[in-house]
């Protein structure tokens, strides 16, 4: 289920909302905190050019933990709305957004290109939110009594508590492109930025792993 937090800053942007799978999170921090226990290990006990070798291999991993497990996330700004992935940060102007599905993760299509982000997908409290609506919409059939729905619009705090969190987040996220689309239309283009830092942060953890290796 996505972890949302609203009305955070980020340097000088405010934080709308935001959208982050909690398990993943609480996953990734924990093996994060395992790897720093590990260094200080290696630091201590181990000061061999195989305990260097080690430690380059847990800097590595732990980098791509960060950027597998605690960085993905689908933020909110009055401006824009910015997919954390794994290999970069994608930036859609409010006024850009299309529509929003989940299927099985956040789909946004922008013109010609759809973006993607797996900090939302369908969970499993979404899997038995669809089966009871297939069942409610099986006997207003056979009943003859109306579906109910509302649309995106309509929809208020209140009944946005009683969503699956997939549906929460598509509902959301509608409302936030109507509300914020004005005030993104200074910006015209998606813009995407890649995670050079993380990718530098891996390659030197693989190559001081190797250069230990190879010199011990």
């Amino acid at each position: 289920m996505a972890g949302l937090t609203r009305r955070e800053t980020e340097g000088s942007r405010k934080v709308i909302e935001r959208f982050a799978p909690i398990g993943g999170r609480v996953l990734g921090y924990v093996t994060l905190a395992i790897g720093v226990l590990i260094l200080v290990d290696i630091a201590v006990e181990w000061r061999t050019l195989s305990g260097l070798s080690a430690a380059g291999v847990v800097v590595a991993v732990c980098a791509l933990v960060w950027l597998s497990l605690c960085r993905p996330a689908v933020v909110a700004f009055e401006r824009e709305l910015v997919l954390r992935n794994i290999l970069s940060d994608i930036h859609i102007p409010w006024h850009l957004v299309e529509s929003v599905n989940v299927a099985p993760v956040l789909t946004l299509p922008v013109g010609d290109r759809t973006y993607r982000s797996s900090a939302v997908g369908v969970t499993g409290a979404d899997r038995r939110a669809m089966r009871k609506s297939r069942r409610d919409a099986v006997e207003a059939a056979m009943s003859g009594r109306p579906k109910g729905g509302e649309s995106p619009g309509q929809l208020d705090a209140s009944a946005l508590s009683g969503l699956s969190p997939a549906n929460y987040a598509i509902r959301r996220l509608e409302m936030l492109a109507d509300k914020y689309a004005d005030a993104s239309r200074g910006t015209t283009e998606v813009h995407r930025q890649w995670r050079w830092p993380e990718f530098a942060l891996v390659g030197a953890g693989v190559l001081l792993a190797v250069i230990a290796k190879l010199a011990s």
